[in-house]
């Protein structure tokens, strides 16, 4: 077995309930968790007594909690009174992870505009982006960006330029994620086109799979190893790149599908009713094609 890499999943991807994910992580030898939802609440949303049962069960459990995924800056760019407010949940954040002993913040970049973005959109997006700096300075808390289609950073190009308007800093990176590039028209190959665009800045991975319609926008994701992301590349490329760090299953399809609003707003029971199941299978999946690395 391969040990390149250490492979985690988010919470709401097997369930609401603490104790299943913390058996689903055990049955699978995974030794962290990414927190998302759990209880039927946003992360965003768990009070105190929720953080330290999940602190307390995931100590004793020896499992580790590796990412906290917010919402932050998913909002529109010209809304200040949005982003004031979204700093103020990155601020409150980085304390929960700091109780949980997390070290990795998820952040977006603002709701789309243009497709493709703007490079004045790009700019702007990243003068925010490297303000929430200032929220971390003193902590072990990095913050990862993760491209998203729905965001104004969605290819391995707007990553890219947004990355030549941030600083090079230890507590800054990419989450990278291949298959949100598929949920944007176009034909380019999100391994080979878009991953070598940003590889020297990638500090996470989310792995999930779809498939587009022709040149059309992937419109739901497919059993991980079926859809058009070719896996044993990436974790390849991932290898050869001296990638040493976590790998986080975002399965996101069910063997029943979901509906149109979960798809689009993970979090809570709709979310992640019959998610075990298919978690099961796309896990078992994703250990093969690292451990294939």
């Amino acid at each position: 077995m391969s040990h390149w890499c250490r492979l985690a999943i988010l919470t709401d991807e097997v369930s609401q309930d603490l104790d299943a994910v913390l058996r689903f992580a055990q049955e699978f030898a995974l030794e962290g968790i990414e927190l998302r939802s759990l209880f039927g609440k946003a992360f965003k949303d768990l009070d105190a007594a929720d953080v330290k049962l999940v602190g307390d069960r995931c100590r004793d459990a020896g499992v580790a909690i590796i990412g906290c995924a917010t919402p932050v800056f998913k909002c529109e760019i010209d809304a200040p009174e949005d982003i004031a407010a979204h700093r103020e949940l990155f601020r409150r954040s980085v304390d929960t992870a700091q109780g949980l002993g997390c070290d990795l913040l998820r952040v977006f970049t603002f709701l789309r505009r243009t497709h493709p973005a703007t490079s004045d959109d790009l700019a702007r997006a990243a003068e925010h982006v490297a303000g929430l700096l200032d929220l971390v300075r003193g902590t072990s808390v990095r913050i990862g960006v993760e491209n998203e289609a729905s965001c104004i950073v969605a290819s391995g190009a707007e990553t890219a330029e947004l990355l030549t308007h941030l600083p090079s800093h230890a507590q800054l990176g990419i989450v990278w994620d291949p298959c949100n590039v598929l949920y944007l028209d176009g034909t380019n190959d999100p391994v080979r086109d878009d991953f070598p665009q940003i590889v020297d800045r990638v500090i996470h991975v989310h792995v999930k799979d779809a498939r587009r319609d022709g040149d059309k926008a992937a419109q739901t994701c497919v059993e991980l190893g079926t859809g058009a992301i070719d896996f044993p590349a990436q974790m390849n490329a991932l290898k050869r790149a001296g990638y040493r760090d976590w790998i986080t299953l975002e399965t996101h399809w069910r063997t029943v599908p979901l509906d149109e609003v979960s798809q689009h707003l993970p979090a809570g029971d709709a979310f992640s009713a019959n998610a075990e199941p298919a978690s099961r299978v796309c896990m078992a999946r994703l250990r093969a094609f690292v451990d294939a690395a």
